[in-house]
């Protein structure tokens, strides 16, 4: 064939080879397509590199590029992000603090203290809601969301209370935060007989 088109061998392999290159493997965009959309489109090519990686595919970082742009699959950007931390400024009713800085109760489901922090996961940042047993020191529930409000605390009390199904009295003491000072986690709290229990934690 190279002898009829007039040219040289080598030239000729290397044409073949070019165009060959250029087509894009189904596997490979069928599989990329499937990591992409399972990240909510989140995933950009390094983390979709890695998955071809982990996976064993035969495809190199080039051949993931082109396929990435074959089947306009990009990342989003994700945008700074900026924790909402504890509002103790607000208008929500504050509970006396019944505690007094007494953290040593003699039985378990007896004072429980919840705490609200941030973490990154594969999707993002996420707000994170534990619930500690303040006798036995061990976590009775937690939540994760992408919003610090009173539906994650409300959330993680649930959680917390089919795991232990604690008695009436329970005293919940937290910060003064309005996540924990809202209308809903009170109403939530009086529903369990919970004992609302407010001190200012620095």
């Amino acid at each position: 064939m190279a002898r009829v088109l007039g040219i040289s061998r080598s030239g000729y392999y290397k044409y073949l080879n070019r165009h060959k290159d250029r087509s894009v493997a189904p596997e490979l965009t069928n599989f990329l397509q499937e990591k992409w959309l399972k990240s909510r489109k989140n995933y950009g090519f390094k983390q979709l590199f890695q998955e071809v990686k982990k996976s064993n595919l035969p495809y190199g970082a080039r051949k993931v590029r082109k396929a990435m742009k074959h089947c306009k699959i990009s990342g989003k950007q994700r945008k700074q992000f900026r924790p909402l931390t504890t509002n103790s400024k607000h208008g929500g009713r504050i509970a006396p603090d019944l505690v007094q800085r007494k953290f040593h109760p003699n039985e378990q489901n007896r004072i429980w203290v919840p705490d609200v922090t941030f973490i990154r996961t594969s999707f993002g940042w996420s707000y994170l809601c534990v619930i500690l047993d303040l006798y036995s020191r061990k976590t009775v529930g937690w939540s994760l969301s992408d919003r610090n409000d009173s539906q994650l605390v409300c959330d993680t009390i649930l959680k917390a209370v089919l795991s232990r199904n604690p008695r009436k009295g329970l005293i919940f003491h937290s910060d003064r935060g309005s996540n924990f000072c809202s209308k809903e986690t009170r109403r939530l709290l009086i529903a369990k007989f919970f004992k609302s229990n407010f001190s200012l934690i620095y």
